[in-house]
């Protein structure tokens, strides 16, 4: 921007010392508006007495301008600002310069037919051949160009103060404002607020502050947590990466109030604990215990791979059970006993009668029933005594049956 008004304070001062060297051939009239014209025209014909002052034209043509009410306007070159009618306060330096204008002011056009396209804005600096826009009229514009056109190479708005460079700006030396300097080698201090899209770097990226990209505010504490770190390992303080297998190591101690898991392997890579979802089964052990899920086959059922379980590891320990204890109906000899096949065996024994016969009676045959526990047997019994051979012997023989189960009996006695 300074460049841009030295440039801007040499053209000014060029134009004026091309005035100067002319202003010896002045002619003034109505003694405030001088003028000169090679062309030998009146000089500023349409001035009526005290309506215009100040103003000052020299060049071929220039001074049959048609000024008639426009104050301290200056033209310099050939049918510069030749139409100002009462326009003020214009400068016009350089052959056709403000050659359309007719009532802006406080416009300013220097080089060849710059400005010639604008006939009633105001406020506008024109620097350089042709420059300003394609066409229509501006306000408060600054254009500086060798062509016209909307796009210049630099274009400004006074509005706005704004100023925009319609190509690449090379800065050879350093560049600063109040709060801000960037040196020759591209190092920037002091900048406040960067609005920007996408922002791209071949190199590092320094911040004494935080990262904030959108409501995440950053800060270095936070980013040394993915600092240095190796993919598929825990470290200390670190953020946690899985590789390219999803697999992860390093834990000590994991704590979680839900863990989804199918399988868990201890530190030599075996099996200890497995879900098969498939048939909702858990698996605990390489050689596992099998426990089925309530959900799936009605109850929860515990059973063993190698179809063996133990329960207590040595002659001492106890196992207590709190509620029912259900055992399966006993068919061997080394099976449990369920108090219904005790109360069965029971009630056979029961049924077995020993009895004599009656009123002398060598033989008799009786059945017999006895029940408990909603268990019920029944028994068969001969019973009978022999004298022959005057050997006093008696005898019982009898059967009985409960359920599936059954039971024997035969006894020999003799009497003295």
């Amino acid at each position: 921007m300074v460049l841009i008004f030295i440039k801007l304070f040499i053209f000014i001062y060029l134009g004026f010392s091309i005035f100067a060297d002319y202003s010896a051939y002045a002619t003034c009239t109505e003694t405030s508006n001088c003028g000169s014209d090679s062309g030998q025209a009146s000089i500023f014909p349409d001035i009526t007495t005290g309506e215009a002052n100040y103003n000052t034209a020299h060049g071929y043509h220039s001074a049959g301008m048609d000024i008639t009410t426009g104050d301290a306007n200056t033209v310099l070159g050939y049918e510069a600002g030749k139409i100002i009618n009462t326009g003020s306060y214009n400068t016009a330096i350089g052959s056709d310069s403000l050659s359309s204008l007719t009532v802006g002011n406080n416009n300013t056009a220097i080089g060849y037919n710059s400005g010639s396209n604008n006939s009633s804005g105001s406020g506008n600096i024109f620097i350089g051949y042709e420059a300003g826009p394609a066409s229509g009229d501006v306000s408060n514009q600054l254009y500086i160009a060798n062509s016209s056109s909307n796009t210049p190479l630099i274009h400004g708005d006074f509005s706005t103060n704004t100023v925009t460079i319609n190509d690449d700006l090379v800065i050879n030396g350093s560049f600063s404002g109040s709060n801000y300097s960037i040196d020759s080698n591209g190092n920037a201090s002091g900048i406040g607020t960067l609005s920007s899209g996408t922002i791209s770097s071949s190199g590092n990226i320094s911040a004494s502050g935080s990262f904030i990209i959108g409501n995440a505010n950053i800060e270095e504490s936070e980013l040394e947590v993915i600092d240095d770190i190796t993919a598929g390992t825990v470290s200390a303080n670190k953020a946690i990466v899985v590789d390219s297998e999803k697999n992860i190591s390093g834990f000590n101690t994991l704590s979680a109030n839900t863990i989804k898991a199918n399988t868990f392997e201890d530190s030599n890579g075996e099996r200890f604990l497995y879900k098969d979802t498939a048939n909702d089964i858990v698996h605990i052990g390489s050689n596992s215990m099998l426990f089925y899920d309530s959900s799936t086959y009605g109850k929860d059922i515990m059973a063993s791979s190698t179809g063996h379980i133990q329960i207590g590891n040595s002659t001492s320990d106890t196992t207590t059970v709190m509620g029912d204890l259900i055992i399966q109906e006993p068919s061997a000899s080394n099976h449990a006993a369920t108090r219904s096949y005790a109360d069965k065996v029971s009630l056979m024994a029961a049924a077995l009668d020993t009895r004599l016969p009656l009123y002398g009676n060598k033989h008799a045959l009786n059945l017999s029933s006895t029940s408990t526990n909603n268990e019920i047997a029944f028994g068969l019994n001969f019973v009978g005594i022999y004298d022959g051979l005057h050997l006093p012997l008696d005898f019982s023989l009898g059967s009985a049956f409960s359920g599936d189960y059954n039971m024997g009996k035969l006894s020999i006695g003799v009497s003295w």
